[in-house]
C-alpha cells in the first residue's frame, strides 16, 4: 500500500495505491491481516497528513481533504472512525458510497477499488484493518461463513458488499483493544506475537462477538428515528466526559423518558449507559496518563473526578489494574 502526494501545476492531492502483491506482505497474521491508522489536522486551507510511512502537508482543493484511493485487487476492510467522520464515494454509479461518523465502525468488500475517501472535520483519525478476503474462514475457524453467507456470496460474484446500511457505533469493548494495538509497547518478535493476538480478538469481537450481532438483531426493534436519537446521546457523552452526566439531561437529549433511554441504550450500545460512560472516562484517562504523561490526579479531574481515590477504585474496577501500574518505572 501506497500513500504519497501527487503534485499537478497548483493543485496536489493524496493518493492511495492498494497492491495486491504488497497488501499483505509480512504483516501481522499469517501474511493475511493489516492495519493502518491515518490522522488528520485540517485547517486554514492546510491538511497535515499523518499514515504508514508518509507525513506531508496538503493544500486541499476545496474544504474537504479528498485522498484518492485505487487498489488492483480486492479490498475486504474493517474501518473505525475514531475521531471525525469518513465518506468514500466511488468515481462511478456502480460502486460502493458508505459514511461512517465519528465513533462509528462498519465493514465492506469491493471486488476493486476506484474512488475517493473524503474527509470534512478539523481532526480526523481513522484505524482500519485490512484481511485477505481468501483467508477469513481460516482465521475464524469457519464461524464466520455461517453469520454473513451473504458477504461470501458478494465475493462468489464479485459484487460490492457492506456489512451494515447503517454504521454502527464503536463498542467501548472494541475501542480498547484498537488503543491497545495502536499503543503497542513491544518492539521485534515480541510486537508481532502481541498485534496477532490482539488483532484477533477484534476481529472476534467485532465479526462473531456479542456486540454487533446484538446491535443488529436490535435494528429490528428499534425505529431509525430512536437509533438516531440514541447516536446523539452517545456523541453528547464522548464530548463532554469532563461533565457531570445524569440520566435525565442524556434522555431529554434523545427525547426519551429515562426507561427508554436505558433500555434501548443498552440494546445497541451493548452495555448499561453508565457503564459506558465510565469506560470512555477510563480510556481517555489512560491515554492522558500514557501519551501525555499527566498525573493520574490530573487525568482523573479531565474525565469529571474530583476526588482521585474514587477514579482509581473506579480505574481498578474497569480497567483491572490500578493507574499507578500505567506510569513509567512500574
Amino acid at each position: 500500500m501506497e500513500l504519497r502526494l501527487i503534485k499537478e501545476g497548483d493543485k496536489q492531492y493524496l493518493h492511495k495505491n492498494i497492491k495486491g502483491e504488497k497488501l499483505f506482505r509480512n504483516v501481522h497474521i499469517r501474511n493475511s491481516v493489516r492495519f493502518e491508522t491515518i490522522e488528520i489536522d485540517l485547517k486554514e486551507g492546510e491538511a497535515t497528513v499523518n499514515g504508514p510511512a508518509f507525513s506531508n502537508k496538503v493544500r486541499p482543493d476545496g474544504k474537504n481533504l479528498e485522498m484518492c484511493v485505487s487498489s488492483n485487487c480486492p479490498v475486504l476492510k474493517l474501518h473505525f472512525s475514531l475521531q471525525g467522520g469518513y465518506r468514500h464515494e466511488p468515481l462511478n454509479n456502480e460502486g460502493l458510497s458508505i459514511h461512517i461518523p465519528e465513533s462509528h465502525c462498519n465493514m465492506y468488500y469491493v471486488p476493486s477499488l476506484k474512488g475517493k475517501d473524503v474527509f470534512s472535520d478539523e481532526k480526523t483519525k481513522i484505524f482500519e484493518i485490512y484481511v485477505a478476503h481468501d483467508s477469513i474462514d481460516h482465521l475464524l475457524y469457519g464461524e464466520f461463513k455461517e453469520r454473513i453467507s451473504e458477504l461470501h456470496d458478494a465475493i462468489d460474484q464479485l459484487k460490492t458488499y457492506v456489512l451494515w446500511e447503517k454504521s454502527k457505533p464503536i463498542s467501548a469493548n472494541i475501542l480498547s483493544k484498537i488503543n491497545e494495538i495502536i499503543k503497542c509497547p513491544y518492539t521485534n518478535k515480541v510486537r508481532k506475537c502481541y498485534l496477532e493476538s490482539k488483532l484477533t480478538a477484534l476481529l472476534i469481537d467485532f465479526l462473531l462477538g456479542k456486540n454487533p450481532s446484538k446491535a443488529m438483531e436490535s435494528e429490528l426493534d428499534i425505529p431509525k428515528a430512536d437509533y438516531q436519537a440514541l447516536e446523539k446521546v452517545e456523541v453528547f457523552i464522548t464530548k463532554n466526559l469532563k461533565k457531570p452526566l445524569n440520566i435525565l439531561d442524556l434522555a431529554k437529549i434523545a427525547g426519551f423518558n429515562a426507561t427508554k433511554l436505558k433500555r434501548d441504550f443498552k440494546k445497541v450500545y451493548g452495555m448499561p449507559v453508565f457503564k459506558y460512560i465510565t469506560t470512555l472516562r477510563m480510556e481517555a484517562a489512560k491515554k492522558m496518563i500514557v501519551e501525555e504523561e499527566l498525573p493520574i490526579a490530573h487525568a482523573a479531574y479531565e474525565v469529571g473526578y474530583a476526588n482521585p481515590q474514587h477514579f482509581t477504585a473506579a480505574f481498578k474496577r474497569t480497567m483491572g489494574y490500578l493507574p499507578s501500574a500505567l506510569k513509567r518505572g512500574n
